[in-house]
């Protein structure tokens, strides 16, 4: 049995690295109204956990796919159902384990509190070792430039992708004069929200905040300011063995930086989707490279759900597309994850999921012809 939890607040959690956390308005709504979310690739007689059960079970009813069937349970429930003053014949202490959206330490001690006992969790030595690896810095430093010392090894060139650790003010003024063009971000945080641009000159509000990262986090990571065509990525597994499997591609699109939808379709469909842009050998190459990096780093050390996010970026005019192979490394659940889980069946059309917020955060399907998803939808 697997207690399932979409924890959305993951990524900015660890950069609290005390887990001394309060999550924006924004995101507890966020987990309020998508917990639901893990039920999707729960088993049979799983348990997710959400804020409130009834909502849960109506957001269900709304989709058209049938799934495992799966337990919801809140808060007050779990407390009972862990101390012992609830019993339920599919709840089973002794064969539980925990898979959230992502691991923190936040949430550790937001379990702990449930009652949840300490076997069930990480300890803390895995916890700083997943947020290690989960930070900026581990991408800039070891996952990019081993899978592109790979990729030039096995003789592809139409590669690009840099990105430099900078400590001081100092270092990214210098490297501001040699690329005018800059992407800064901080070590931990989520889509969008630890992001900088630097177009020329540093002005004053990214300094200020440049020089608050660096104080707070240690480092800033920097990259060159690549025209970007499409987004896309790769999502991965660890099994309790240490093995790394390749689950799928994910094609998705964002807007300064910020998720806004992924593409709904089979694997081949995605393939060749991206085959109009790149060789095919290449993207084989990456995920061959991907987890040949990963494998020594995670063996042993992390089990569950990763994702890399790659792009296809335009370095000249009429010239051929290259590809980024590290954008940002994921380990944790992804969205992309989430659109696999819902991939169509050949009989069904290809969709668009994206997440709305009007009142509530909603999950939004539309169907979508191939030339809508070639002028730019994705």
């Amino acid at each position: 049995m697997t207690l399932h939890i979409f924890n959305p607040e993951h990524d900015l959690a660890l950069a609290a690295i005390a887990g001394e956390f309060t999550a924006p308005n924004n995101v507890r709504s966020l987990r309020a109204d998508l917990g639901f979310l893990p039920a999707l690739w729960a088993e049979e007689g799983d348990w997710v956990l959400v804020n409130d059960i009834e909502f849960a079970k109506e957001k269900m009813r709304h989709f058209k796919k049938k799934f495992s069937a799966s337990h919801f349970v809140d808060e007050q429930r779990l407390r009972r159902l862990l101390n012992g003053w609830d019993t339920d014949a599919s709840f089973s202490l002794k064969d539980m384990q925990i898979a959230p959206w992502g691991w923190d330490l936040a949430l550790i001690k937001e379990l702990k509190r449930m009652g949840v006992e300490e076997q069930l969790l990480p300890d803390i030595d895995t916890l700083m070792y997943i947020r290690e690896l989960s930070g900026r810095k581990f991408s800039t430093l070891s996952l990019l430039p081993n899978i592109r010392k790979q990729l030039q090894e096995t003789g592809f060139t139409l590669v690009e992708g840099e990105s430099f650790v900078v400590d001081t003010m100092e270092k990214l003024v210098q490297l501001n004069q040699q690329y005018p063009r800059l992407v800064v971000k901080a070590p931990w945080s989520s889509s969008g929200r630890g992001i900088r641009y630097i177009i020329n000159d540093i002005d004053p509000s990214t300094s200020g905040w440049c020089k608050n990262i660096i104080k707070s986090q240690g480092c800033i990571t920097v990259e060159p300011y690549y025209n970007k065509v499409k987004d896309f990525g790769m999502e991965f597994s660890v099994n309790p063995s240490g093995e790394i499997c390749y689950e799928g591609l994910s094609i998705f699109k964002t807007a300064k930086s910020m998720y806004e939808g992924s593409l709904l379709a089979s694997e081949e469909y995605k393939r060749a989707f991206l085959a109009g842009y790149v060789d095919s050998q290449l993207l084989d190459a990456i995920q061959t490279a991907i987890i040949d990096t990963m494998q020594p780093h995670v063996a042993g050390r992390y089990t569950g759900p990763f994702g890399v996010d790659m792009m296809l970026v335009s370095t000249a005019q009429d010239a051929p597309l290259s590809v980024h192979p590290c954008v940002e490394l994921n380990l944790r659940r992804t969205m992309g994850h989430v659109a696999l889980t819902l991939t169509p069946s050949p009989l069904e059309p290809k969709e668009v999921m994206s997440i709305t917020h009007h009142q509530q955060y909603a999950l939004r399907f539309h169907t979508l012809w191939d030339d809508i998803i070639n002028n730019g939808i994705v």
